[in-house]
């Protein structure tokens, strides 16, 4: 799907414009200027196969529930297909914002990429097993920082480390103050900042994108924002934050301990620092909550511009000519203070230093060899940039689903995937999967070669009718389709949690989703139908819920009435227990044995039984 993907096409499934245009208001959308009057061959694979299976479940007769079972799973994994091959559309449309920044990058600009990397988990030279668990993990942010100087561009990774935080909206704002704060100590000129972030709600919150300008106006900068696609791949805060973890584990391999926050900063800073990296050592922000910016489709927003009068957005990136929000209709706190980190030690290095990020270039033939090559070979030669060059090494191949580039060094694909585009083909095949499609293929058509090009009109069919994909087929749903539960669905969930709690064993959500579609009742018919099932995060809510009320009436206060009938039930077991020791007591072995003089349990115990005789035994 991602390697046809194009800005305009006839065909639906390709046309970026016409997936993320959102038809029920104009500014989010981009007329095309042709008909989608063409199919791929390639995108109907998945149609067609579904639409065979629909059409054979159709003709298989059987008495059982099974037919409806398998219809069932037929038409959710349809519709998570679907929603898989929206979601590679947005990633790749996403993806072009941060692709167009670099290209305008100057002296003046910096595009922000912030990110909460995974807790780290302390760690000690040499640990036991019960040090091992329990461990509760240290806060860190990450920062990365691009720039465009003299033409090559320059990364500076800032890293905030807590003692303790909650990781929410006010403690980000406070990052990227502290962060502007020194961007422009080392870049007094700085003017224009461009934001890339996930989708997670410190980022993506009304009190988020309605604060970051209070804080661009502090500084007198300029901001434009950009949200990533969930789950896009990862970004160049994920590879510096291995590149940081590695450092720190050459650190606890000399024989350090890395428990605290303060030590993990030091371990950061350890054998000269991580190049280009500068960490900073937080504490917990003393700042009272505000009450929360009501800002109603905010999940929906993916791009914004901000200006003085307000700010534009976008649901999704160059389509449309997007909705200009004037800061009137929002109301933001007239006394709000933008928030300041509480530093407690800050980097080593005095000011920001940026780091090249261009890879290093392989010397591919000697003086003499240059000597020999021909004009026209020199000439193409100059024509392939240095990243084209390295993608014949094949040796370290990137990560990204339908690129074909490979390097030849590391250094060379942390510079792709950090700012360079990706070279989508028809296909990314192993060695050995090209080696056994190439020998079938020559043995069924021989030698010749035909051309199978990313997208051929020839290739592409009519449509015998108008489009089957909607306008705006890519776009994320606003509503969510909520249904009630039956009760005969609450009955039976309930009774599997119940069984949970009382045998200590909770049952899981996605075998509960499984069992629902062979559960019986007494007379052997389905207890419910295919309309009925749920999935298994249906379940989980709905156990969650249980959960909860189990809790909140553990923690409701008792009437009078229920303390004495619990009182009265305690008194109760306890005659019970005492009548039933009793009667073991008197039914029961009483040792020690005894037989005439003979002391039995003695005897066992010292393996002196097997001398009796048998007419003694």
């Amino acid at each position: 799907m991602q390697l046809h993907v194009t800005p305009s096409s006839r065909v639906p499934d390709h046309c970026r414009a016409y997936a993320l245009s959102y038809q029920s208001d104009p500014d989010f959308v981009s007329t095309c200027d042709h008909e989608h009057d063409l199919r791929c061959d390639r995108c109907d694979l998945f149609s067609n196969v579904v639409s065979e299976i629909e059409s054979a479940l159709e003709s298989v007769d059987t008495s059982n529930g099974e037919k409806d079972e398998m219809k069932y799973v037929v038409s959710l994994a349809k519709k998570k297909i679907e929603a898989w091959k929206a979601h590679l559309l947005r990633s790749i449309n996403q993806d072009e914002a941060r692709l167009d920044v670099l290209k305008s990058l100057d002296t003046r600009s910096v595009l922000l990429v912030l990110d909460w990397a995974m807790k780290y988990l302390p760690r000690k030279y040499r640990e036991s097993q019960s040090d091992w668990f329990g461990k509760r993990g240290i806060s860190w942010h990450i920062t990365t920082a691009i720039r465009n100087s003299e033409g090559q561009p320059q990364m500076l990774t800032f890293v905030h480390i807590f003692q303790s935080c909650n990781q929410d909206s006010v403690t980000v704002l406070a990052i990227i103050d502290d962060v502007f704060k020194q961007l422009k100590t080392r870049m007094p000129e700085l003017n224009c900042v461009y934001f890339r972030q996930d989708n997670a709600g410190c980022y993506h919150s009304a009190s988020t994108l309605l604060a970051i300008q209070q804080v661009a106006n502090k500084y007198h900068i300029t901001v434009k924002l950009d949200f990533s696609d969930p789950q896009g791949g990862k970004g160049s805060c994920d590879r510096k934050a291995a590149t940081i973890k590695n450092h720190v584990g050459i650190y606890l391999n000399s024989g350090h301990d890395v428990e605290t926050a303060d030590q993990l900063k030091n371990a950061i800073e350890s054998s000269g620092g991580v190049s280009g990296v500068r960490a900073t050592l937080c504490d917990k922000l003393d700042i009272p909550k505000s009450a929360p910016v009501k800002w109603d489709g905010v999940s929906l927003i993916n791009n914004i511009e901000y200006s003085k009068e307000g700010m534009r957005v976008w649901r999704s990136y160059a389509v449309g000519p997007g909705k200009f929000r004037p800061w009137s209709q929002f109301t933001l706190p007239e006394s709000y203070s933008v928030p300041v980190l509480n530093v407690l030690k800050g980097a080593k290095i005095p000011k920001a230093q940026f780091i090249t990020i261009t890879p290093r270039r392989k010397v591919t033939c000697t003086q003499q060899e240059d000597v020999q090559l021909t004009s026209s070979m020199r000439e193409a030669s100059k024509e392939l940039s240095d990243e084209d060059q390295e993608c014949h090494g094949k040796l370290f191949s990137c990560p990204e689903d339908g690129c074909i580039k490979s390097f030849q060094r590391f250094s060379s694909l942390q510079h792709h995937l950090d700012v360079g585009r990706h070279s989508y083909a028809l296909e990314n095949e192993t060695l050995f999967d090209k080696a056994m499609i190439s020998y079938a293929t020559k043995l069924e058509q021989g030698t010749a070669i035909v051309e199978n090009p990313l997208e051929d009109i020839e290739a592409c069919q009519a449509f015998n009718s108008c489009s089957s994909l909607p306008m705006g087929w890519a776009l994320k749903s606003a509503s969510i389709q909520r249904t009630r539960l039956s009760e005969s669905q609450k009955q039976y969930l309930t009774e599997v949690f119940q069984i949970g709690e009382r045998t200590g064993h909770k049952a899981d959500p996605s075998n509960v989703s499984k069992s629902m579609r062979k559960a019986r009742n007494a007379d052997g018919s389905f207890k419910f139908g295919a309309a009925s099932y749920l999935t298994s995060q249906q379940v989980a809510s709905f156990f969650s819920r249980l959960a909860a009320k189990r809790v909140a009436a553990a923690d409701e206060p008792q009437d009078e009435e229920t303390e004495h009938q619990e009182e009265m039930d305690m008194i109760q077991e306890q005659s019970i227990e005492e009548l039933s020791k009793k009667v073991v007591e008197e039914i029961s072995i009483q040792h020690p044995v005894m037989y005439d003089t003979h002391n039995i349990c003695e005897l066992v115990a010292c393996s002196k039984l097997s001398k009796f005789s048998v007419q003694m035994l």
